[in-house]
């Protein structure tokens, strides 16, 4: 599956980065992209990677969906 999230507290291009490795531990979940101007992230995640892991990886980092 590819979801588009909204997230919200992103500035830079450091936190982009935050939140691409804080996704990339999840097992079964791959950032397509993490852009900090429109402040979306496009990931593709299967069966095993649910949202609710992945929203609390983004938000493990400082950030709110």
């Amino acid at each position: 599956m590819e979801t588009t999230l909204k997230v919200y507290g992103m500035h830079c291009a450091s936190c982009a980065m935050l939140i691409e490795d804080a996704i990339s531990e999840i097992p079964g979940a791959q950032v397509l992209s993490v852009d900090h101007v429109s402040g979306t992230v496009v990931v593709t995640h299967d069966s095993e990677a649910t949202l609710e892991a992945i929203g609390q990886a983004i938000q493990s980092e400082g950030f709110t969906l």
